[in-house]
């Protein structure tokens, strides 16, 4: 059963996307530059999933382009893979083209000091019809520096990936890619959209704007672009304590709002994207 491995936020000042979410209770690791790519990243690490701050000023141009027309906000979302090889090849036989394939490895600090270095490989298999709706492929071949247990702790209480959430104007024709990507069925679909939910329960799911906008309310209109649909609204992270997690906020004067279902960040203090702790 897949499962969601990493999430990429594109951001336009690396040091201020850090301390964005420094600010939010999230332990930040340090920028480390893609080795082969010439972008950088700061990572926040979960034991099972991790979010990529991504920063692409610096970055070749057969990277860079990837991301043309995203200069802010949540703009790819990774499913787990054990071969690329075979993710390839399965693609392929449904009609795809994908590409392009690369080695991410960057330079890690373990928590006694040493050095690592990551071996991370990508397919990209990008939407024809939303972009910045697409799912590409990760295999890590060292996946203990990716997922460095002495960095998975954050002070603002969040213990893993709970959802992540899509805007699309007509989700049905999204859900082949979907379906494929995932190589399954949703767990649910209707008319306001569909969901996935990985092996460990995280939920991906991508909803008509009217669906998102009766969940975020004004949030939702505050992440740019998302009344048009075609990107990636929102990540959902559980939290250990949710009174806590609001003491911790409300400590430091970060503003939320309280929706049905968590604490709300709005996208103007979390890089475009809307944040909930649940």
């Amino acid at each position: 059963m897949r499962t969601i491995d990493h999430y990429v936020a594109v951001v336009p000042d690396q040091e201020a996307g850090r301390a964005a979410f420094a600010r939010l209770g999230f332990h930040v690791r340090p920028t480390a530059t893609h080795i082969e790519f010439g972008s950088s990243n700061a990572v926040v690490i979960f034991p099972h999933t991790y979010l990529e701050l991504l920063y692409l000023a610096h970055a070749r141009d057969i990277l860079k382009a990837q991301y043309d027309g995203c200069d802010l906000g949540l703009a790819h979302v990774s499913l787990w893979s054990d071969s690329l090889a075979d993710e390839r090849a399965r693609l392929q036989a449904l009609g795809y083209t994908p590409g392009p394939e690369g080695n991410a490895r960057r330079k890690v600090v373990l928590p006694d000091g040493s050095e690592g270095e990551t071996d991370s490989s990508f397919l990209y298999n990008w939407a024809s019809r939303n972009r910045f709706l697409s799912i590409f492929h990760s295999e890590h071949r060292r996946p203990a520096m990716n997922y460095i247990e002495g960095y998975t702790g954050h002070p603002n209480g969040a213990v893993d990936l709970a959802r992540v959430a899509g805007a699309s104007q007509q989700p049905g024709d999204d859900l082949g890619y979907y379906r494929d990507s995932w190589a399954r069925e949703p767990e649910q679909a209707d008319d306001t959209g569909f969901a996935f939910r990985g092996a460990r329960g995280e939920v991906m799911e991508v909803r008509t704007p009217a669906a998102l906008h009766a969940r975020y309310g004004d949030l939702f209109d505050a992440v740019p672009g998302a009344a048009a649909g075609g990107i990636q609204v929102a990540l959902h992270y559980r939290v250990k304590d949710r009174a806590a997690t609001q003491a911790w906020l409300d400590e430091r004067g970060v503003v939320t709002v309280a929706l049905a279902d968590g604490i709300a960040v709005a996208p103007q203090e979390a890089e475009g994207m809307i944040l909930v702790f649940e």
